[in-house]
């Protein structure tokens, strides 16, 4: 095997004791593998007695071949030396005996964290290589995985403890990264009554410690909430709201909160999950964050779409009116973000308007953040006819209130065809 560059092959073939692809594997107590030759020196010949890696002393000395990684080795081996080509990255172990390593090693608990960050490491060196992701698309893998999350007894597999975090956590990682098909993911999501979906809603209300963990049960969540059926979205938990919300105010993952947004627009139609959420306190983190960000993108788009769908509910509505910087976060995005982004914008506005026509305090607030000004800028602009008419609305409401005021600017009703609605409007002042 001598006469290969070892920076070319696979990490998981290395030795962690000689850096240098491994000839004979073998596998100790703590479930590292090493290079025989190497591991026999720092036990033997050295005396020591713990493991190199992870310092862990041990009681059982006994060396364990890796026959499956050997023949992986072996394998790369030949398909790297048949390479013509000088420019090769590296040539990827079969499939099928990936899997073999996997099924195999996963039957014991002490090697269950080494396979799966083997199977991790080969699909992140292959990544974006379209050529090599058929292993990335292995429903199989997805479904063996996800039982590792679910702690299923599948036949010959032992029990996972609650004292197995690294498992879970590894196997919760490889989730992330494989790319199931939609069959398959609604399958294993919906299968024993949605038991995947309990225990990633499970781990982001127990592992608290972990804020990585809970972002990456969050994206899985995200794909699987794409797929399945509504029953299964209904009956979340308080406390998987309020992890949804501490994913959203850590701004150092726009992933993480990417996946609580999306995870938000799909569930929250379902049940009473708006006002969980509300309950939560989602709405003033979602002001705030608002106010805050200067990125104008994908995120601020969905923010809006959440806050509106909140703002749906009486409770929502109240939320959003006690926040002193509410009317103003939301046109502060109006006009720079995007279509979408100002049509759920002036739908919240009306919302919220609408079903404040007896308060002149919401009316008020309106006029004096620049809210007409923004709302006929809208009505002038290039904005989608629905959009225009869902603005003249929100003039319409407390047009004869906004008259009165000095901060009202000079209108041309008739131009902005708002004239049509305030007979109607007029009519609910007077009731």
């Amino acid at each position: 095997m001598d006469g290969f560059d070892h920076r070319i092959a696979p990490s998981f073939f290395i030795c962690p004791i000689s850096l240098q692809i491994m000839k004979d594997p073998v596998t100790i107590s703590t479930g590292m593998t090493f290079d025989r030759e190497s591991i026999q020196k720092w036990l033997f010949s050295y005396k020591n007695i713990s493991c190199p890696i992870t310092k862990q002393p041990l009681s059982d000395f006994r060396l364990t071949p890796n026959s499956n990684l050997l023949r992986l080795i072996q394998s790369w081996h030949l398909q790297h030396a048949s390479s013509s080509s000088s420019s090769t990255k590296f040539a990827e172990p079969n499939h099928d005996a990936l899997m073999k390593v996997l099924l195999e090693e996963i039957k014991q608990p002490h090697l269950q964290v080494n396979a799966l960050r083997k199977i991790k490491s080969l699909i992140q060196e292959n990544d974006g290589d379209n050529n090599k992701i058929s292993c990335i698309r292995d429903d199989t893998l997805f479904s063996l995985a996800a039982s590792l999350v679910v702690q299923t007894e599948l036949p010959g597999i032992p029990q996972i403890t609650g004292n197995d975090t690294p498992v879970i956590a590894e196997a919760v990682s490889l989730l992330c990264l494989l790319r199931p098909s939609d069959e398959a993911l609604k399958m294993v999501s919906q299968n024993e009554n949605g038991r995947l979906i309990c225990s990633l809603c499970s781990i982001m209300t127990q592992y608290l410690s972990y804020l990585q963990i809970r972002i990456q049960a969050a994206l899985v969540l995200k794909s699987i909430f794409e797929v399945v059926d509504g029953v299964y979205k209904e009956g979340l938990k308080f406390e998987f709201f309020e992890n949804i919300i501490e994913i959203l105010k850590d701004q150092n993952s726009k992933h993480g909160s990417v996946a609580a947004l999306s995870i938000l627009i799909r569930v929250l139609k379902y049940g009473n999950n708006k006002e969980k959420a509300i309950k939560g306190g989602l709405i003033p983190i979602l002001i705030e964050l608002l106010a805050e960000d200067n990125d104008q993108g994908r995120v601020c788009e969905m923010m809006l779409v959440v806050l509106e769908k909140l703002c749906q509910k009486a409770e929502g509505r109240a939320a959003f009116l006690t926040h002193p910087a509410g009317m103003a976060a939301v046109l502060s995005k109006i006009l720079k973000v995007s279509h979408v982004g100002d049509d759920k914008s002036i739908s919240l506005l009306s919302c919220v308007l609408r079903f404040c026509t007896s308060s002149g305090e919401a009316a008020q607030e309106f006029i004096e953040v620049g809210g007409v000004t923004k709302i006929c800028s809208v009505i002038q602009s290039g904005c989608h006819s629905k959009t225009k008419e869902k603005a003249r609305e929100v003039l319409g409401f407390h047009l004869k209130t906004w008259n009165k005021s000095p901060c009202f600017p000079f209108l041309d009703v008739a131009r902005l065809g708002i004239i049509g609605n305030l007979n109607s409007q007029v009519r609910i002042y007077r009731d």
